[in-house]
């Protein structure tokens, strides 16, 4: 769904709005992008490969969580489902506590409250927790991000 405008948008000083979404799981709203191929999993951070694919972030690569592209996915298919590239979104787990940062986890396509501790894990963080119950969280992947050595 959804309209083309065909030209520019003039918010005559209004702002775009991103509200807390609700308790469940996948609500959504943000930026979002339809790009990119491969078969995704709802609510996964991902990142956009080389090729084009989209798979599974890991912070114990920092070819698949470094200087790339994060994304959460909105389904199983990039070009039609969309990714979230920045905005509010509920995870279907726990996120931590309300205020505290989120990086990309070492368990593959997760979030975690805890930073990365070992040899060559990537520290990025990826946003912040809203909820402490319910999974809500602003994503807003950091362009920084360090390797530990």
């Amino acid at each position: 769904g959804g309209s083309a405008l065909g030209g520019d948008i003039d918010l005559n000083g209004h702002n775009i709005i991103f509200k807390k979404t609700s308790t469940t799981a996948h609500s959504h709203n943000g930026d979002i992008i339809k790009i990119g191929t491969g078969t995704t999993v709802q609510g996964e951070i991902v990142y956009l490969t080389s090729s084009g694919t989209w798979a599974s972030a890991d912070a114990d690569d920092v070819a698949k969580s470094g200087n790339v592209l994060l994304a959460i996915s909105l389904g199983t298919n990039p070009s039609s489902d969309g990714m979230l590239i920045r905005g509010m979104y509920t995870l279907q787990y726990g996120a931590g506590t309300i205020g505290n940062p989120l990086y990309v986890s070492t368990s593959a396509g997760e979030t975690t409250s805890t930073a990365p501790t070992g040899s060559g894990d990537v520290v990025r963080v990826i946003g912040y927790c809203l909820d402490s119950t319910n999974g809500q969280i602003y994503f807003n992947p950091s362009n920084d991000w360090i390797e530990l050595s």
